[in-house]
């Protein structure tokens, strides 16, 4: 009974894990080789995989990158490249200072003063009354314009012709036109033009005479100031008082 409960079960329970160390370290030593090669695996595959699966993402984010390098022109050609502002245009102070001014040829000067009309204004002609003719029952009365500047001037169409007494107010209605418009007259220096009035003897018509004027008042062509020569013995009958265009000569 003391073998039994003594030191006979304690020598039996040490001896048995001496018998189990052998398998237990080959497990253990088999169970490490596993996890080593499982790590090793595990480390190889892992880093090639990432590097695998990192290639493909660098390679799908390159085009972006270059697509948006494009626009900012560090790949674009120097010759496609857009010029800048101040090249493409200068500035208005600098193209008023660097372009010449617009010329104009002097010929064209000579020809835009010659078609200017240089209108014999009553400062630049003197006014003289020609002979009377009468005849047939009209009386025709020659007015006749000098030049007496020292340019060429022109008189073109009607004169205004009215009849004034001796206190310039006027005696009846002013002449009215007669006849056709003739061309332009140029009158040189010292050169005349002139035109006709035209009346009715007395008695011709049942329509009385008018009253004697003083003076026969005239405005030039084209012009606003008055001159005046006198009536002598004109006096308008019938009804009738006309004036005819200009024409060159002194014969009206």
């Amino acid at each position: 009974m003391t073998q039994r409960n003594g030191p006979a079960p304690r020598h039996t329970t040490a001896s048995r894990p001496r018998s189990l160390r052998p398998p237990l370290l080959s497990a253990l030593l088999m169970g490490v080789l596993a996890t080593a090669t499982a790590c090793g695996g595990d480390t190889g595959d892992g880093d090639s995989a990432r590097h695998a699966s990192s290639v493909p993402s660098i390679s799908s984010a390159a085009p972006p990158s270059s697509a948006s390098a494009a626009p900012s022109g560090s790949r674009t050609p120097r010759s496609e490249r857009p010029a800048s502002g101040t090249a493409q245009s200068a500035p208005p102070s600098a193209r008023s200072s660097s372009s010449p001014a617009p010329s104009h040829a002097p010929s064209s000067r000579p020809a835009a003063a010659a078609g200017v009309r240089r209108i014999c204004s009553a400062a630049r002609l003197t006014l003289s009354a020609g002979r009377m003719d009468i005849g047939a029952g009209n009386v025709y009365l020659p007015l006749v314009f000098t030049n007496k500047g020292t340019t060429t001037c022109t008189l073109t169409g009607y004169p205004g012709v009215s009849l004034v007494d001796s206190a310039g107010s006027p005696i009846g209605a002013p002449a009215t036109r007669r006849g056709t418009t003739r061309p332009t007259v140029s009158l040189p220096p010292g050169g005349s033009a002139s035109t006709s009035l035209h009346t009715l003897n007395e008695g011709t018509t049942d329509t009385p005479c008018r009253r004697t004027a003083r003076w026969i008042r005239v405005y030039p062509p084209d012009s606003f100031d008055a001159m005046k020569v006198s009536a002598r013995s004109f006096r308008v009958c019938g009804g009738v008082f006309e004036v005819e265009a200009m024409r060159s000569g002194t014969d009206g």
